[in-house]
């Protein structure tokens, strides 16, 4: 899936530089010519990969946990009373596990879940913490959430395979069954259910977002007590984030005008790495009916509504894709935040968000911790 990455930076690259589309089809075509393999990353058969969702989250994952099974010696040094618990299963797949500090404050804790990045491809729940991830929270930052009486999970999730057929929708469900788990598990791990808060960046922080602007995806009627539980979070705060998962309206509403077209793609190496992120055949099925379908339930720009929580947004890249990190400059683009600030203050919900490029940079004390303990303490 590297290779995904690859050609999403050249064809945005060459397209915000104004190069011609013969260079970029012919850049993509040499691409398509270098070695790769697919890895499943996972631990599972593609077969496993696919699974429907009432086989990927049976109700053994909704019923009582002996959650002292997991407890275990923090991974890093916190000087806040805590306790933790490693890989706790939230659903059946080898990814399908998070990490757990619980405050040792006495009350019934908020709860912040933290969403690695990585493309959707790669990454790990301890990236949260690991002081080598560029996207993480931090070693500091997660003991002041203890200090401050917060306990703090972070998550893996699913990642893309080949052999797809769900596409991104994979990995967004993921996180959205994680946030379900800990809610219906909460009493039992002395947390405070209606006062979550998700944090994210790059992948996580579009999924995080996808998750604070999406309605209530509750399964009222399920069997399983976890699906009904609430999907809503009372706090948003993401870095480096995408504005929408529907690609089309990337140069339609995102990037300047006039720069791209899917026509400009399809045919090329890049098209069928497109077609593994939405889980189809062919790109006869862009304007299906299904497919527009699929296309609004992952479009979070277009949910964005005044009825959804605080958000805080930091895009530290520059617009110039040139200087730096093209992968980054492209995917973490300012111009995502843009869009998004546009969308969040027509709606007028509570925000921070800052846009370096446009001139608007957080001071020391606006951070995401920050932010959250602020957001989270007063409801």
């Amino acid at each position: 899936m590297k290779i995904l990455t690859i050609r999403f930076v050249v064809v945005f690259f060459c397209v915000m530089t104004f190069s011609s589309c013969n260079a970029v089809i012919k850049i993509l075509e040499e691409a398509n010519e270098s070695p790769r393999t697919e890895e499943n990353t996972s631990g599972g058969s593609d077969s496993e990969q696919t699974q429907t969702q009432d086989q990927q989250y049976p109700n053994s994952t909704s019923g009582s946990l002996e959650f002292g099974t997991y407890a275990s010696e923090s991974p890093i040094s916190l000087t806040s009373d805590h306790t933790f618990y490693s890989n706790i299963p939230y659903g059946s797949n080898q990814r399908n596990v998070l990490d757990l500090w619980v405050s040792g404050a006495g009350s019934s804790s908020p709860l912040i879940i933290f969403i690695h990045g990585g493309g959707f491809k790669e990454g790990d729940k301890s990236n949260a913490w690991n002081r080598k991830s560029k996207y993480g929270i931090g070693l500091d930052q997660i003991n002041r959430f203890l200090e401050e009486g917060f306990s703090f999970a972070t998550i893996n999730y699913r990642f893309l395979e080949k052999s797809d057929s769900e596409g991104v929708l994979k990995c967004l469900n993921d996180s959205k069954r994680a946030v379900q788990f800990l809610r219906y598990h909460s009493s039992e791990l002395n947390m405070n259910a209606e006062i979550i808060g998700l944090a994210g960046s790059s992948a996580g922080a579009g999924t995080a977002l996808w998750l604070g602007f999406h309605d209530d995806m509750a399964q009222v009627g399920s069997d399983d007590p976890i699906s009904r539980q609430s999907t809503r979070v009372q706090a948003v705060a993401v870095q480096e984030t995408q504005s929408t998962y529907d690609i089309i309206r990337w140069s339609e509403d995102v990037f300047p005008t006039g720069l791209l077209s899917m026509e400009k793609i399809r045919g090329t190496a890049l098209g069928n790495r497109l077609l593994i992120f939405y889980g189809i055949d062919d790109f006869s099925q862009l304007e299906s009916d299904e497919f527009v379908e699929y296309r609004k339930e992952v479009d979070m720009l277009s949910m964005v509504s005044d009825d959804d929580p605080p958000v805080y947004i930091l895009n530290k890249k520059e617009f110039n894709p040139e200087k730096g990190n093209i992968a980054g400059n492209l995917l973490h683009s300012p111009y995502h935040a843009v869009a998004l600030k546009k969308e969040i203050e027509k709606a007028g919900i509570d925000n921070e968000i800052y846009i370096p490029a446009e001139g608007s940079k957080p001071n020391s004390s606006q951070t995401i911790v920050n932010f959250l303990i602020s957001q989270l303490s007063a409801n």
